[in-house]
């Protein structure tokens, strides 16, 4: 298993001297945060201090499961030009949201769209040598609309179909109300990456571990049971904790 920070937890003002100390306080790789207006910068200062480089692919304007082939068309181009960048500084894997149905009623026809949209993505993806990622989402509590994928049956199904792997969220996890061990074993080989943060078990909070309900206890050893031997990306909250603190947490607990 790799250690890995999602840049998300540094805010939009990191320099060179930031990535040095996340190369030497022990982690592996970064996952950009593309919705950040530096992280073509960002991808420079990782390549220079010698991290391992994945993609959190942007998804607030960018809606996968859209009817409208306008705004797909424009939101395909956006995540391909993405995936050839990814490659082009030898990343390996970008995460993806699925998007979500304008309405509840409408997610069985809007699953159709998604599950053929994320088999052409996955498709392109693997062109550029990189793995391609669906993260488990929250799902909307008025259940006005359906994200993709907001329980764990339509997830595997998505991926599978897809020829995708999994990041598991388990801050998501916990808010949707499933069994963290339950749903690695469920995963198996499917599993390609995790995000760690903690929380209430009510809020996707990003809290550092152990400042929540403690939701990442036990994790090292579901997933090592699984034979997972890949990234584990801390995303944590920018808001509440400096990188100084993040770091600190780190060498504190030696994880």
């Amino acid at each position: 298993m790799e250690k890995w920070l999602s840049l998300w937890s540094i805010g939009q003002n990191g320099n060179i001297s930031d990535f040095t100390d996340i190369k030497q306080s022990g982690f592996d790789g970064i996952e950009i945060w593309a919705e950040h207006s530096c992280s073509k910068e960002y991808l420079n200062l990782a390549k220079k201090s010698g991290l391992k480089i994945g993609l959190h692919l942007p998804f607030h304007d960018m809606n996968l499961a859209t009817p409208d082939k306008i705004l797909f068309e424009r939101t395909h181009q956006i995540l391909v030009e993405w995936l050839a960048t990814l490659s082009h500084y030898g990343g390996k894997h970008a995460t993806i949201h699925g998007g979500y149905a304008w309405s509840s009623e409408e997610r069985d026809e809007t699953l159709i769209r998604v599950r053929e949209r994320l088999l052409i993505l996955s498709e392109e993806a693997e062109q550029y040598g990189i793995e391609l990622l669906l993260e488990n989402l929250i799902p909307d509590s008025l259940n006005y609309c359906h994200h993709f994928a907001s329980n764990v049956d339509e997830w595997i199904e998505l991926i599978r179909f897809a020829n995708m792997k999994a990041c598991l969220d388990i801050g998501h996890l916990a808010v949707m109300g499933n069994d963290l061990e339950t749903t690695i074993k469920q995963l198996g080989s499917y599993l390609g990456a995790v995000h760690l943060s903690d929380n209430d078990g009510r809020s996707d909070l990003h809290l550092l571990p152990g400042e929540g309900i403690n939701l990442s206890a036990g994790l090292n050893g579901y997933l090592a049971n699984q034979n997972f031997l890949g990234p584990i990306v801390y995303e944590i909250n920018p808001y509440k904790y400096s990188l100084k603190e993040i770091i600190n947490y780190i060498l504190m607990t030696k994880v």
